[in-house]
């Protein structure tokens, strides 16, 4: 393969992998892919075009932002917050344009972007600024990976977007900046923000920035929705929950549609924009000095709330890190009623200033864990308390340690009980090893009897002894017995997982599992080797090489595999027929990387396909499943989900 054709064909895939959402190679081959790629160009650096891959990250920080003046006034949108205030904006546009259409679009809770092409070429990224002068973030914009670098389109094209960080990233962010020490950020839309104006591009590379393209300021067609669909044919990013209506039943519908999948996107929104499709009617329904006519955006509740810091208590984790959890009078908010919050550490409780018996807010959003965001400094009135953290371990009474590079105190005992019991969990849980019975009543009293000492004595300890306890008996036991037996067939990645490395998720351990192949190339990789594996940075790389340098680790894998465990990954051939004459479609976040169940579905004797037609058999949803899911319900296939799929395997 030449380079010109490496290019395109990565392109092709981080295309099909950060836009359309629906990968088509493994992680491992991509990752072999471009490291090609980065040996063509370093043999010869002229060859290196415009849109390579490699050119989305900068060599060099620069040394400031330059300011750029809007060709396009950035505008702000007026606010509604009821359904009748939205009414009010809904009958005042068609009471002057009887015949409006509307486009109604989640309101990315993000950074407002201006992007520039020329001759086809991305040349330039602005923020928003004052809406008439903004600052140049192009560096940092070529990172976004699911931002076109070129596209098939010769004419000066000025796009809008919002430029927004996944909660996921959001939460990877934080949890490494309490780590290193270093200010953590309020809400995905701040780091979003501080981000795109770093001056280092690398850095805002690996913190994973999106965006969403929403409109066209120069080029396009003659309507907004035309435009998104012009947009998405191009290889922009447009988000799949934006909807063309005329009446306002229909708005409303959708306003509230867009409102109930809040908690359960992978970004936050704040509200919903409506829009007049048409740019003829936008530009006769102008605008006044600070926002157009022709647009409002409904804002949702917010999703913060004020209560009662009651107490804070302290968490041994399964590393032992000591964290702080803040013990709150219960308040309703984002749908469910909260009476824990984190404070992550105890530097981040002397930023806040935060005293027990405190009027403080706390804030909700998507999957995250309530957190406080600031006390209520005027409404003390003398009783309250400072927060003062444990010189030992709650659990073993063990003396505390905080090294330099910690940003929590660590119970540094081995045998700690708190921790031996979440390691246990963690091994036997679902994701992981899945023994059915090993739960928290078990694991309490195996430890608490001082039976098991890790996790590899899961497999070598005899549990006859529980037969005579209360809430045991035979046939318990050798169900229990059975289904440690059975675990012993787990995949590669499972037991991986199951190790409960530092940085090392369910998706990470099927990266390394596949990029590797067994634990003993695992175990032998520097950092520097770790790095070349996609979606592994330093901070992860580092993490697992210092976890292997850990004797007792290695003691423990040891052990396991002499009981059996698998440490390597299996070559799949057919396991069934099963599935023969159907076809599949797998779409949306699972519970593994969809290319795993692309696997699995090959293996017994099923075809997976990468588009939804009406010849299609089954579709194979996760969350945020998307377009492809309305269009298999209009076309009348069959939906499917994990456990369905399972039970097919199963023959039932």
């Amino acid at each position: 393969m030449d380079y010109k054709e490496l290019v395109e064909r990565l392109n092709y895939y981080s295309k099909r992998y950060y836009v359309e959402d629906d990968p088509v190679v493994s992680d491992a081959e991509y990752d072999k892919l471009y490291n090609e790629l980065l040996q063509f160009e370093a043999d010869d650096p002229s060859i290196i075009v415009h849109d390579s891959p490699s050119q989305r990250v900068g060599d060099k920080p620069i040394s400031g932002l330059d300011s750029i003046t809007h060709e396009h006034r950035m505008l702000s949108l007026s606010n509604a917050y009821s359904e009748e205030e939205l009414n009010k904006f809904f009958d005042k546009i068609v009471k002057e344009i009887p015949s409006a259409t509307f486009v109604v679009e989640p309101k990315i809770d993000g950074a407002a972007i201006v992007l520039t092409y020329e001759n086809g070429k991305l040349v330039r990224g602005a923020t928003r600024g004052d809406g008439t002068n903004g600052e140049d973030v192009t560096n940092n914009v070529r990172t976004i990976r699911s931002l076109p670098l070129e596209i098939d389109y010769k004419e000066k094209l000025i796009v809008r977007g919002e430029v927004f960080m996944p909660v996921a990233s959001f939460e990877r962010l934080n949890r490494i900046s309490s780590e290193n020490n270093k200010k953590t950020f309020v809400n995905p839309r701040n780091a979003a923000a501080g981000t795109l104006k770093l001056l280092d591009s690398k850095i805002a590379y690996e913190r994973g920035l999106d965006a969403f393209i929403y409109g066209i300021d120069e080029g396009g067609t003659d309507n907004h929705f035309d435009d998104l669909n012009f947009l998405k044919n191009k290889g922009f990013n447009i988000n799949n929950l934006i909807g063309k209506f005329q009446s306002f039943d229909q708005v409303w519908k959708c306003v509230e549609f867009i409102g109930s999948k809040r908690d359960s996107l992978e970004y936050d929104i704040d509200g919903a924009v409506i829009k007049v499709d048409s740019k003829s009617s936008q530009r006769s329904l102008g605008a006044n000095i600070k926002s157009p006519n022709w647009a409002i955006a409904y804002k949702y509740p917010a999703q913060e709330a004020i209560t009662t810091l009651l107490d804070v208590e302290f968490q041994v984790g399964r590393t032992g890190s000591i964290t702080p959890v803040a013990k709150l009078d219960p308040v309703f908010l984002a749908g469910s009623t909260i009476s824990n919050a984190t404070l992550h550490n105890e530097d981040e409780i002397e930023r806040l200033g935060i005293k027990i018996g405190d009027k403080i807010a706390i804030r909700k959003g998507g999957d995250i864990i309530p957190k406080v965001i600031r006390p209520i400094i005027d409404e003390r009135d003398g009783n309250e308390k400072d927060v003062f953290f444990l010189d030992n371990c709650p659990v073993c009474n063990s003396n505390l340690e905080k090294n330099e590079t910690d940003i929590n105190r660590k119970c540094i005992n081995p045998a700690c009980p708190a921790q031996l019991k979440l390691s246990l969990l963690h091994f036997a849980s679902r994701k992981a090893m899945d023994i059915q019975g090993f739960g928290e009543a078990l694991v309490d009293k195996l430890v608490d009897d001082d039976k098991i000492h890790d996790v590899s004595e899961i497999y070598t300890q005899s549990l006859e002894y529980l037969i005579e306890e209360d809430g045991f008996g035979e046939k318990s036991v050798d169900k229990l017995n059975k289904a440690i037996e059975g675990s012993k067939k787990k995949e590669f990645a499972k037991v991986l997982y199951g190790l409960g490395l530092r940085h090392v998720g369910e998706r990470t351990a099927q990266v390394l599992a596949e990029y590797f192949g067994d634990i003993d190339s695992i175990i032998k990789a520097d950092v520097e080797m770790l790095v070349n594996v996609r979606d592994i940075g330093e901070e992860t790389a580092g993490s697992i090489v210092n976890s292997f340098s850990n004797a007792n680790l290695i003691g423990i894998i040891n052990r396991l595999k002499e009981s059996g465990i698998q440490f390597a990954q299996v070559k799949s051939e057919p396991s069934s027929n099963v599935l023969v004459g159907k076809t599949f479609v797998v779409t949306g976040t699972l519970s593994l990387p969809r290319d795993h169940f692309k696997k699995l579905i090959e293996a017994n004797g099923g075809k997976v396909l990468s588009a939804v037609s009406g010849k299609l058999d089954y579709l194979l949803v996760g969350d945020n499943a998307g377009s492809k899911l309305a269009k298999a319900e209009k076309l009348g296939v069959a939906v499917i989900d994990e456990e369905q799929l399972k039970k097919m395997l199963d023959g039932d």
